[in-house]
């Protein structure tokens, strides 16, 4: 179980992409504009603040030092050259105040905030949230506007960071309109990133001014030579399995216990497999009120199923798969054994269906209904 500081080496997170962004700083190619896309817990962010605090470094070795004024600054998120643009909460119109955009936010805000911020600092895996925050705010575009055209006292370059960067298209899409003035007129040495899990939900007029950059899921390596240094190697291995190259994931995780993911693991799957009356009315019930008080919850049990059918499917042709461990080996060959024919992949998809249920609003009882009917029927193919 994770309880201490997050010891991670940002370069070797994303080695390829960080290979690419060292050479646009050796050879001083550095654009106005990128976009940071890809899933989530990949180590956009992480690697964004990597390569703010690359541009800004005093060395001229291949990588950042890490221990010259400015990357102890960054080390913090407290450099002048470092702008961070999130969602936040609704607040009074600037407006109608000359304050700040933080001037115009209830108190509680503003601490948890700065709380994140101090924790993004310490694990750049940390997702910065502020409750009610749900659009980036156009006040916090016309503070940018105001100061990134001014002349600073320290050399360098100027990085915006904008996380959740789809939330600029939120409500009205204010935001995106006044970030397309910036970008359509960058300023001198000012280097604006946006990152985002939800490239499509951005304007298609501003992804076509950012250089993008795609990153792939973290290789399960990477995850688990992370969670190494908090558990043990065969856990390790599990949780990385069970995460699918999301860090996040592989975090949250960590805080569970490996019996108590295996127990879900095989509840659900027997409860899917066997036409059993009572077990079906348990699994529909079950999910369904998880779907009520903890969409996450209802979300990730789906997850679950989805890898223990890709683990028997992968099992079935001879491939090596990170959750083929102990507790669940003979699982997985006693299902192989008893549906020879089963359609696995026919079954991921009518899983993945039932996890886009929530989000569409759909009547989940009769959704879950229908993924058990499913699931029989591609049994037995």
């Amino acid at each position: 179980m994770v309880t201490k500081t997050i010891n991670i080496s940002v370069p070797d997170l994303q080695p390829v992409i960080w290979k690419k962004l060292v050479r646009i700083r050796q050879t001083n190619r550095v654009g106005s504009a990128y976009l940071f896309t890809g899933p989530p817990g990949c180590g956009k962010e992480a690697v964004a603040i990597a390569f703010a605090k690359l541009l800004n470094c005093e060395s001229l070795s291949d990588t950042y030092c890490g221990s010259c004024p400015s990357c102890r600054l960054f080390a913090t998120l407290q450099h002048e050259h470092l702008k961070l643009v999130v969602p936040l909460p609704t607040g009074k119109s600037s407006g109608d105040n000359k304050g700040s955009v933080l001037d115009n936010l209830p108190q509680s805000s503003v601490d948890l905030l700065t709380a994140a911020i101090q924790e993004k600092a310490k694990n750049p895996f940390h997702k910065i949230m502020i409750p009610k925050a749900n659009r980036i705010r156009i006040d916090s575009i016309r503070e940018l506007r105001k100061t990134l055209y001014l002349k600073s006292q320290v050399s360098g370059q100027k990085v915006v960071l904008i996380f959740d960067a789809h939330l600029l298209s939120a409500g009205q899409g204010e935001a995106a309109n006044a970030l397309l003035k910036i970008l359509e007129e960058p300023p001198d040495r000012t280097t604006l990133v946006l990152v985002t899990d939800h490239k499509a939900d951005l304007l298609p007029t501003i992804v076509s001014r950012c250089q993008q950059v795609d990153f792939p899921p973290l290789e399960t390596a990477v995850v688990r030579n992370v969670l190494e240094q908090y558990m043990e190697t065969e856990q390790a291995q599990f949780i990385a399995g069970l995460a699918q190259g999301d860090m996040h994931r592989a975090l949250s995780l960590s805080r569970r216990a490996t019996e108590e993911l295996l127990s879900i693991m095989r509840k659900s799957a027997l409860a899917v497999v066997r036409a059993d009356g009572f077990q079906w009315r348990e699994f529909v019930s079950g999910l369904s009120r998880l779907a009520t008080s903890n969409p996450d919850e209802y979300i990730f049990n789906l997850y679950l199923l989805q890898l223990w059918f890709k683990s028997a499917y992968r099992l079935r042709i001879g491939l090596a798969d990170e959750l083929h461990l102990e507790g669940l080996l003979n699982d997985l060959r006693t299902f192989n054994e008893g549906y020879p024919n089963a359609d696995l992949n026919r079954i991921g998809e009518q899983l993945e269906d039932a996890i886009t249920a929530l989000a569409q609003n759909r009547y989940l009882p009769l959704t879950l209904i229908n993924l058990l009917i499913g699931i029989q029927r591609s049994l037995r193919k």
